[in-house]
């Protein structure tokens, strides 16, 4: 794999990991405001739809990595 296929990857993981850790943050203290601040019950709630997003993620960056290992080096 080339140098900028490299940079690409870890640019990819960079943007994932964020995204992961957003949705998260973002519906594990949604469902805590609900749940009478329970954060155990919050994440327990939350699994479905960070554990989808975690899939996906981790799905788009193996597809990613895949993709450019196909692509031509410039």
């Amino acid at each position: 794999m080339s140098e900028e296929n490299v940079k690409l990857l870890k640019l990819m993981r960079f943007w994932l990991f964020g995204t992961f850790v957003i949705v998260f943050a973002a519906i594990t203290g949604y469902i805590g405001l609900f749940t009478n601040r329970d954060w155990w019950m919050a994440i327990k709630a939350g699994f479905p739809i960070w554990g989808i997003t975690a899939g996906a993620c981790i799905l788009w960056y193996v597809g990613y990595s895949l993709w450019l290992k196909r692509k031509p080096a410039k």
